[in-house]
C-alpha cells in the first residue's frame, strides 16, 4: 500500500473535521428549536418572573459595566490622541515645515482663494454660533485677569480724560480770564477821562 504524502494527509483530515463539526452543528440547531419552545413558555410563565427579573438586573448591570469600559476607553483613546497631537505640534520638525510652507510663494494665491471662498464665511458662522466659543467667552468674561485688565486700562482711560479735561478747563479760565480783564479795561477807561 503507497504512503500519502503528509500535507494532502493534513487536509484531507481537516476537511474531514470541518465536515463533522457542521453535522454536529446541525444536529445541535435542531436539539436547540426543539428546546426552545418548552424553554421559551416556561420562561415566560409567571412562575419565572422572578428568575426574569433578576435576569434583568444582572444584564442592566453588565450593560452599565460594557458602557463605563467603552466609556473608559473612549477617554484613553481621546489622551492619547491629544498627546500624540501635542507632540506633533510642538516638534522642531513641525515648525520648520509650517515655516518653509509659509515662505512658499506658491502658497499666496491658494491662502487667497480660500480666503474668498464661501467656506471661510461659514466656518466663521459655525464658529460664532458654537457652544464652545460661547464656553469659552464666558470664561474669558469672569476671569480675574480680564478683570484686572480692564481696570487698569479703565484708570488710564479716566486719567486721560481727566487730563484732558484740565487742559481745556484752564484753557477756558485763561480765555474767560482775558475775556473779563478786557471787559473790566474798557470800563475803566470811560472812567479814567
Amino acid at each position: 500500500m503507497k504512503r500519502a504524502p503528509i500535507p494532502y494527509l493534513l487536509l484531507g483530515l481537516a476537511a474531514a473535521g470541518e465536515r463533522r463539526s457542521r453535522e454536529v452543528a446541525s444536529v445541535g440547531v435542531r436539539a436547540a428549536a426543539v428546546v426552545a419552545w418548552p424553554a421559551a413558555r416556561g420562561w415566560n410563565s409567571s412562575l419565572a418572573a422572578p428568575l426574569r427579573h433578576r435576569a434583568d438586573d444582572v444584564s442592566a448591570d453588565l450593560a452599565r459595566e460594557g458602557e463605563e469600559i467603552v466609556e473608559q476607553a473612549r477617554a484613553r483613546l481621546q489622551a492619547a490622541f491629544d498627546r500624540a497631537v501635542a507632540i506633533a505640534i510642538h516638534h522642531p520638525a513641525t515648525e520648520a515645515l509650517v515655516v518653509k510652507a509659509l515662505d512658499d510663494p506658491g502658497l499666496d494665491p491658494l491662502i487667497a482663494r480660500v480666503m474668498e471662498s464661501r467656506m471661510v464665511d461659514e466656518l466663521t458662522a459655525r464658529l460664532l454660533e458654537s457652544e464652545e466659543l460661547k464656553l469659552v467667552l464666558d470664561y474669558v468674561t469672569r476671569s480675574p485677569e480680564l478683570r484686572a485688565a480692564l481696570a487698569h486700562q479703565t484708570a488710564g482711560i479716566a486719567e486721560d480724560v481727566a487730563i484732558s479735561v484740565r487742559t481745556r478747563t484752564v484753557a477756558a479760565d485763561d480765555a474767560a480770564e482775558r475775556f473779563a480783564r478786557g471787559l473790566i479795561r474798557r470800563r475803566r477807561r470811560p472812567e479814567a477821562r
